[in-house]
């Protein structure tokens, strides 16, 4: 198997029909005892020939969705989307449900799909709590309800084709 280190804004063609390049998140990175944020930590741009999905893994809101959002035209956001309690210890490692929009807004996505949330009890929020205020904020907004999609827990869902 074939390894290439990306550094942010670097792309590699994974086959002749799919880009993926290596963007921009707010998080952290350790690999070892003595390299805290020695790393860059980031999120991925799959395009395809139909499609862009934009799948930043865990990372905090920050000013860099609108930038990612200027530089592609993203058809997909899965996005994680939980409350961390305590918030001072993972302020800087994951946003929070409004965030979430907020990012989608910035990206200039055309499809959400929320996940991170109920897989695991890793916080003192009730496990539903992230959909709802998804799905709060999202009225809130009045956003498209046809471009929010909050998969049940282990629902598979069909992107239609979007890579």
């Amino acid at each position: 198997m074939s390894v290439r280190g990306l550094g942010w804004w670097d792309a590699e063609w994974i086959t002749e029909r799919v880009r993926v390049t290596f963007v921009p998140s707010q998080h952290w990175s350790r690999r070892g005892l003595f390299d805290v944020n020695k790393t860059l930590w980031g999120g991925f741009v799959i395009e395809g020939s139909r499609s862009r999905i934009y799948h930043s893994g865990d990372t905090a809101y920050f000013d860099g969705f609108a930038q990612i959002g200027a530089a592609f035209r993203i058809s997909t956001r899965p996005a994680p989307h939980r409350r961390l309690r305590p918030r001072l210890v993972h302020g800087e490692a994951a946003h929070e449900p409004e965030q979430a929009v907020q990012a989608f807004v910035d990206l200039g996505a055309r499809r959400f799909v929320a996940m991170h949330w109920g897989t695991f009890k890793l916080t003192d929020e009730p496990l539903l709590e992230p959909p709802e205020r998804l799905r709060s904020e999202w009225a809130r907004r009045a956003l498209p309800l046809h471009r929010l999609n909050i998969p049940a827990i282990g629902e598979t869902l069909n992107l239609g084709g979007t890579v």
